[in-house]
Formats: C-alpha cells, structure tokens, sequence
C-alpha cells in the first residue's frame, strides 16, 4: 500500500512537470488558453479542482493555493455529519497571481488584474486594478501601475541569460545586495 501511494505521488509530479497545464485539466480545472503555472504544486487547486475556473493568460505563480472550501465547518461534522460549505473561483483574462497568493471560496478576480505576493484574496476583485495584502485590497489602477513598473524596468527580459547577467551586473554594480562583496573590500 505504502509502494503504491509512493509510486502514485511520483507519477503525479512527473504528470506535473511534463505539463503543468494538462493536469490542471485532467482533475477539473476549466483553464484559458495562455496560461502559465511555474512552480505548480499538486495541492494548488484544493480539494475540489473542478471548481476553478482561469481565464486566459493566468499567471499562476509558485505557492498559490485556490481554497474553495470552508474547513472550519469541521468542527461541527459530529453533529451534521453532511455539513460543508464550497463555492466556486473564478479567474478573468490576463491576471497575475503572486507568489504565495491564497484566493478563497466564492471569490472572483476580474480581467487586468495583478494580485501581489502572499495576499489572501477574501473578495470579489474588480477588473483593471492590483491588490495585495491581508485581506487583499485595492493599491491602484493597473494603468497607474503600468506607469510605475515601467519608470523602474530594466530592458534584459529577452536576453541570452549570459548577457542578462553582464547588463544586471553592471546596472547595479556597488549597489547594497549586488553581491560585489569583493569591490567594496
């Protein structure tokens, strides 16, 4: 039994890695087209992945977890043995999900969304805005972030990771965590 549930685990991770996309859909997941899970973990989707729905190019990052049930209800199940309480997430088109995200039952996230990392989403998210915190709330306007992110972008995202690194050693050559221990010495 033991062997089994071992051999079992292995071939879902390698299911995971193979395609991470796939198994989302083969336990239920309604996924976009577009999407990206780096760092998918079985547990992401919960016990009742079928619940979830993402739209189209959902970033979903490392550590996130969709909750869409209440396991408090737990501690009444000796008296009502049926008792539970689920309710369905839902994700709209081109939303990023930081690391750590925790989103919970019965929550919907609009489209043009950025939800930042270890947030816990508690409720209805609106379209065209980026959230954090606990319980997540509205910090701005995605075009107001668009602004900020590209006043402080560094332009190496398509480059060769050799010449990534040269331009972001250079960039911040002295700078406090550069990691040029050895300049300052």
């Amino acid at each position: 039994m033991i062997l089994l549930r071992a051999i079992s685990a292995l071939h879902r991770q390698y299911l995971i890695k193979r395609d991470p996309i796939d198994f989302a859909r083969r336990i239920g997941v309604t996924v976009g087209t577009g999407c990206w899970f780096p760092g998918f973990q079985a547990g992401t989707f919960g016990s009742e992945p079928y619940l979830v729905t993402l739209g189209q190019r959902v970033l979903v990052s490392s550590g996130v977890q969709f909750v869409t049930h209440d396991g408090g209800v737990w501690l009444f199940r000796s008296r009502l043995p049926g008792i539970d309480v689920v309710a369905p997430i839902t994700v709209g088109d081109d939303v990023v999900l930081g690391i750590g995200t925790i989103v919970l039952p019965g929550v919907s996230i609009g489209s043009r969304v950025v939800v930042g990392a270890g947030s816990v989403v508690t409720k209805k998210i609106p379209d065209g805005v980026v959230v954090a915190g606990v319980p997540a709330r509205v910090l701005c306007g995605i075009d107001e972030y668009r602004l900020r992110v590209i006043a402080k972008s560094v332009p190496v995202a398509d480059l060769p990771p050799r010449a990534k690194r040269m331009a972001l050693k250079q960039r911040f050559a002295g700078a406090p965590g550069s990691g040029d221990r050895d300049k300052a010495r």
